[in-house]
């Protein structure tokens, strides 16, 4: 699965449990008290004000292509 700025966050949480690693590595907290943030992943960035979605987003998905789709 190719991940972009319109993947809803609840799919990306959904892949894998260890995709979680990589948003708390970057200072994004992809999860809510109710579970899974509820919007695309451009929604979730803009909340937190990352200024290059497109690199996190890059790195976002070379994290699982290395750690979770190799194993």
């Amino acid at each position: 699965m190719t991940i972009t700025s319109e993947t809803l966050v609840e799919e990306i949480l959904d892949l894998d449990s260890r995709v979680v690693r990589y948003f708390i590595l970057n200072k994004v907290k992809p999860f809510t008290c109710g579970g899974a943030y509820p919007q695309t992943l451009s929604e979730l960035l803009a909340r937190y004000g990352v200024e290059d979605v497109e690199a996190f987003i890059a790195g976002l998905n070379t994290f699982i292509a290395d750690e979770i789709e190799s194993s």
